[in-house]
């Protein structure tokens, strides 16, 4: 049977907890701001990538939004995508970009997270077209319990609220802390996160670079914080330290580290901070580093572009848009007016030009 209708009237959630219990094959389409499919065999979800669809590959989207790859990457893999048949997952697999296992959990990920911002639609279309058996062309196929997803969707809604008050700033930086977690009680995740976030980057370049959902990179930094094991400083004011003492940053290097390996490590990532907090700084013309900093200038509102469209399910409209979102620092907006750059939107071919 064929199922559609409006959202404001029967929400994901319960199409999906629908589709579950009567074990339904077939292709879930939502049509809104942000077009989305979930792909049921015998009630179960095995994908949410179409491939006859002529919408952007949400898989692809998700990956450049959380920073996987590198341009250079990008670019080999749209060779190999131009000059042969292979889906993407092929792709990546094939060029050891992404294991097996890795490529499991990026497209167990890209279902929580749609499913995530599925249950926060009210607006929009749905429509189930049923098949009698497994449903065709479907690359890279799982198995995830609708029920499993909904729950962490609920759980998410629940604390989104919390996580917004807690990191209302994109801005906001994070330093070490008075305890410090060792490296072996960290997953990849959180190693990579907070590796991150003791180099000194803003929020936003940690989402954008933490190759993990947004969701979850946000919660570890508050758990962190609320721990004792990451201070937060907030360029609003909104600075925590415990003892009120000094909020510059501070690597404690004997109470916590427990091996001259990881020692090295953090001595690496104040380097980086210093890297980091010397990119901010206005361009001077005539500087030696001056088409470096140019390319990085570039590389970071394209970056907060990706990842707004991700999220919004369109391109910005301006750079003030992705200032006001967050996914942007005035001070890099600033530094590109300087530079005589203009960002300019065609929403006839959905796409934007950015520089001279």
């Amino acid at each position: 049977m064929a199922l559609e209708g409006q959202l404001s009237d029967f929400n994901l959630a319960e199409i999906l907890q629908l589709l579950s219990s009567q074990q339904k094959s077939g292709f879930l389409n939502l049509e809104t701001n942000r077009n989305m499919v979930f792909i049921f065999d015998k009630g179960q979800l095995i994908s949410t990538r179409d491939r006859r669809s002529r919408s952007r590959d949400p898989l692809e989207s998700f990956l450049r939004a959380y920073g996987f790859f590198t341009e250079q990457q990008w670019a080999h893999i749209e060779y190999i995508a131009k000059n042969s048949s292979l889906d993407l997952t092929e792709i990546l697999v094939s060029e050891s970009l992404l294991s097996e296992p890795e490529m499991d959990r990026v497209l167990k990920s890209l279902a929580q997270e749609m499913t995530y911002a599925g249950m926060k639609m009210r607006r929009g279309r749905y429509h189930f077209s049923p098949t009698k058996d497994t449903p065709p062309g479907v690359k890279w196929r799982y198995q995830l319990d609708p029920q499993s997803l909904l729950m962490e969707s609920a759980r998410r809604l629940d604390e989104e609220p919390q996580l917004k008050e807690f990191l209302p700033s994109q801005a906001i930086t994070f330093s070490q802390g008075k305890k410090v977690l060792p490296a072996d009680k960290l997953g990849e995740t959180g190693r990579r996160i907070m590796e991150l976030a003791l180099a000194g980057l803003p929020l936003g370049r940690i989402i954008r670079q933490g190759k993990t959902e947004s969701f979850i990179a946000r919660d570890l930094l508050k758990n962190w914080c609320e721990e004792g094991i990451l201070l937060k400083h907030d360029p609003a004011g909104g600075d925590e330290d415990a003892d009120g003492e000094g909020r510059g940053f501070s690597v404690k290097l004997s109470s916590g580290l427990r091996s001259v390996p990881l020692a090295i490590l953090t001595i690496a990532l104040v380097g980086a901070l210093g890297w980091a907090r010397y990119t901010m700084v206005p361009v001077v013309t005539g500087h030696p580093g001056q088409g470096l900093r140019e390319a990085q200038l570039k590389s970071e509102v394209i970056t907060a572009a990706r990842l707004f469209r991700y999220q919004k399910g369109e391109w910005p409209a301006s750079l003030n848009e992705l200032v006001r979102s967050g996914q942007l620092s005035p001070t890099v907006k600033r530094t590109t007016e300087e530079l005589g750059w203009t960002y300019e939107l065609n929403q006839q071919r959905d796409s934007f030009t950015f520089g001279t």
